[in-house]
């Protein structure tokens, strides 16, 4: 199995942190042009409504087709501008909550007409920073049914949520892969699922392949974003270079579940080039799929059902070095 990559589209242009600005601001065009650089990319999650203004539905056509890309996935932000700094789908103005609403589904609009499947929303001004602060029980129900009313605007088009334990809020209403789960089942609609961002669930001290499993097991694994971190910040660093175990773990979980999206690179490039960060990032998805080629699944199925842990990570450090089971270390 060979998965598709994407990449968000915004860290083709400028960045910023709480500290400094990095890389030159781009347009839409330049965006996309520079992205069409980046090795064994197909498609591009653009973030709603930034990388929308201005466009119309066939002139997006266009400039995908000029750079050979699809969109992976439409990327809805409910977080970025003012009025939504204190919350979005649970915002206790209903005129809040509506706008974010629309913007769902403005985002799907985009989806279907470009060809996409899928949005993701990550709904990080939801969430309180106090005890105290908000009514947890309203502000769920707030949430249950603005993504239930979204969702069903177009239901052929997938309606990812993407959970964070924190930031911009100290404390994110979906803060884990466990909440977002409870929320598809509460909203109870076929065409609501998740989004798991490996490092959202490295983070939140989550195993990502058994998040990946029990998503695919319930059927609403929708979307994945891969990244990488040391669990105490989402620093969105390139995929496996941290946590290299859980990184094989998270490829080798994605093929058992038979998973056949799209990998979306949610690597922020601040110190380092663009189109060779997220290249290496592509990189990274082919080396572990190599790697567990040639250890053998079946062989690690086995090895894994067997529990034999000691025994596991010699043959597959041996693998690393190079050697057969039976050769020595040293």
């Amino acid at each position: 199995m060979s998965f598709k990559y994407s990449a968000i589209l915004g860290f083709m242009g400028q960045l910023t942190d709480r500290f400094s600005v990095y890389h030159e601001p781009r347009s839409l065009e330049e965006k996309v042009a520079l992205a069409s650089k980046i090795e064994g990319l197909a498609g591009l999650e653009p973030v709603y409504p930034f990388d929308f203004e201005g466009m119309s539905y066939d002139g997006y056509r266009q400039l995908l087709a000029r750079y050979n890309l699809q969109v992976s996935s439409v990327n809805v932000n409910i977080k970025a501008e003012a009025k939504f700094q204190r919350g979005a789908l649970t915002s206790i103005d209903p005129g809040i909550r509506a706008e974010a609403v629309r913007y769902i589904q403005q985002g799907m609009d985009w989806a279907a007409e470009l060809g996409a499947s899928c949005v993701t929303v990550c709904p990080l001004s939801d969430g309180h920073d106090y005890p105290f602060e908000i009514d947890y029980r309203q502000a769920w129900r707030w949430l249950v049914d603005g993504i239930g009313e979204a969702a069903a605007y177009r239901p052929e088009v997938r309606l990812a949520v993407e959970y964070k334990q924190s930031e911009p809020r100290a404390k994110v209403i979906v803060p884990n892969a466990g909440i977002v789960l409870l929320l598809c089942e509460q909203v109870g609609l076929d065409n609501v699922g998740i989004t798991i961002d490996t490092g959202h669930a490295l983070y939140a001290l989550e195993a990502p392949a058994q998040s990946i499993t029990l998503a695919a097991d319930a059927g609403r694994l929708y979307l994945i974003h891969i990244n990488d971190n040391y669990r105490n910040w989402d620093w969105d660093l390139m995929p496996g270079l941290v946590n290299y175990w859980d990184w094989l773990e998270t490829i080798f979980a994605l093929q058992q579940a038979g998973y056949d999206g799209w990998l979306v690179s949610d690597v922020f490039p601040a110190r380092t080039d663009p189109v060779e960060t997220l290249s290496a990032s592509y990189r990274a998805i082919r080396y572990a799929e190599q790697f567990l080629e040639t250890f053998g699944p079946e062989r690690l199925r086995s090895l894994i059902q067997q529990r034999e842990v000691i025994r596991l990570f010699d043959e597959l450090q041996r693998h690393m070095m190079g050697k057969t089971s039976a050769e020595p270390a040293a």
